[in-house]
């Protein structure tokens, strides 16, 4: 385990450092690309040089990686050195050795140190005769580990995670599959479908099928996946089951929405806000919970193990609503995704798309307070994100605009007064090589990189997903949060 330092917090309630850590760090990095040795007969050129890219564009923080340099002019005497904001730091980045390829093509053994700056480093290939070509910004210091890719496929969506290490999502491809991840088994496809929301104690996995049937998926003793259609409504022609969190007395609580044909041919389908039950092995009804007489549909994002749910309405970016029970509920201005396990705490999106927030319970009225922005990583002039996840030491996790495209971003609350004060943040978590100066296809979401869960647990851990290679695939990844007194 390779520690990673961050970025220093300094909350009220829960002083310290956050400090990312890869759980299963990378002793080496390569591509498909064979490492080739120069014949003698390589000499030097007279070509412009240049430094171009780097691959992979990005190494973990405590691992040794072989790296492709690409450019023009290289001849058989280059080295290639890493800098930092224009400053070779070989305390940090050392080159152990670097094997010329070709005119255009380096390899660079180097090894990055365990407390190396989680930033994008230059790369620069310098040759005997004082000649030197710098490509800016070309390799990522990392510390966000790769969990996979999918099966098959070759680009996952985490949905969800929980506290021990698992988490369920999507792979994307010409039909979705949905996904199990743990770290004893890796990703495990569960067939046709979309993985929302998994169970606390990692027995099973819910979302829905592909005939977009709401499903969960039950792990039996020799790690095979049975799935579960979940109860519908008589008049239910799709569903799906987003989140799933546990009672105290064990009983497992799903939320989702149970979609109901129209009256007319011409009109939308219902959806109806709804929380399913397991207890043993058995399912209850879907439990419909209550919306405004103004509102058509509802959907659940979000539920705890008190029952307490938070969704959206009519498909609008304002229309937020928080369930205390099934007919209880205060409408929001804004789109919640997640309720904490206190029930005090809400995090989503402002109205509009407008940034990440957050709604605070007030403890002597019991009113729902906020939105709150929270400040992306682009400041003012670029507020965009989303906040997705809140454990129950004030971590908030998700994404926020920096540049072109959102890129995983992490807050912290402090507690400790009448109402939550934001004590840190927005911290920059890591990507894959991917600038947010990059344009990258719209069917990433404009993400670079986003985190979708934070552990209830210390050392805290967020698990999301980030952009690699030219900005077209997502991979699962996982980065380690540590709050040290």
């Amino acid at each position: 385990m390779h520690t990673r330092t961050f970025v220093t917090l300094n909350p009220a309630a829960l002083a310290g450092a956050l400090l990312f850590v890869g759980a299963c760090g990378r002793d080496s990095v390569t591509t498909p690309r064979e490492r080739a040795t120069s014949p003698a007969h390589y000499g030097k050129t007279s070509a412009a040089l240049s430094v171009t890219s780097a691959s992979p564009p990005f190494g973990d923080q405590g691992a040794t990686v072989d790296v492709h340099v690409y450019g023009t002019g290289f001849t058989s005497d280059a080295k290639a050195t890493w800098l930092l904001h224009g400053v070779a730091d070989s305390l940090h980045v050392r080159t152990n050795r670097t094997t010329f390829v070709s005119s255009t093509e380096l390899v660079a053994n180097v090894t990055i140190a365990g407390d190396a700056t989680l930033a994008f480093w230059d790369v620069q290939v310098a040759l005997a005769g004082g000649k030197n070509g710098v490509g800016s910004e070309l390799f990522e210091v990392t510390s966000a580990q790769i969990l996979g890719s999918g099966t098959p496929g070759g680009e996952a969506y985490i949905h969800n995670a929980n506290d021990l290490g698992q988490a369920v999502g999507r792979t994307s491809g010409t039909t979705n599959l949905a996904f199990f991840y743990d770290e004893s088994l890796g990703i495990v496809s569960l067939g046709n479908g979309e993985g929302w929301g998994i169970d606390p104690n990692g027995t099973l996995a819910v979302g829905r099928d592909g005939n977009n049937l709401a499903t969960a998926w039950v792990r039996q003793p020799d790690n095979t996946w049975r799935p579960e259609p979940l109860p519908t409504f008589s008049n239910s022609v799709e569903s799906n089951a987003t989140s799933a969190a546990r009672a105290v007395d064990g009983t497992l609580i799903v939320g989702g929405w149970d979609g109901a044909a129209p009256p007319r041919k011409s009109m939308p389908g219902i959806d109806r806000p709804v929380l399913w039950r397991r207890s043993g092995t058995s399912w209850s009804m879907p439990q419909a919970l209550a919306i405004p007489v103004t509102s058509t549909n509802g959907s659940v994002y979000g539920v705890n193990g008190r029952g307490q749910a938070v969704g959206s309405l009519d498909a609008s970016a304002s229309g937020g609503i928080v369930w205390e029970d099934a007919s209880t509920f205060t409408l929001l201005n804004g789109t919640p995704n997640y309720i904490n396990a206190a029930g005090t705490i809400i995090v989503g999106i402002a109205a509009g798309n407008a940034g990440p927030v957050y709604w605070w319970r007030d403890p002597l009225t019991q009113v729902w307070r906020g939105p709150v922005l929270l400040p992306s990583l682009g400041g003012t002039s670029c507020p965009r994100g989303n906040a997705r996840a809140i454990n129950g030491v004030g971590i908030i996790v998700g994404d926020s605009c920096d540049g072109n495209n959102g890129q995983a971003t992490a807050w912290q609350l402090d507690f400790s007064g009448a109402a939550p004060v934001l004590v840190g943040g927005p911290w920059r978590l890591p990507g894959l090589g991917v600038k947010n100066s990059q344009t990258v296809d719209a069917k990433a979401g404009l993400r670079v990189a986003s985190a979708a869960y934070v552990t209830e647990s210390a050392p805290y851990r967020a698990t999301g997903g980030a952009l690699t290679g030219s900005g077209q695939t997502r991979l699962a990844v996982r980065w380690q949060l540590n709050l040290n007194p």
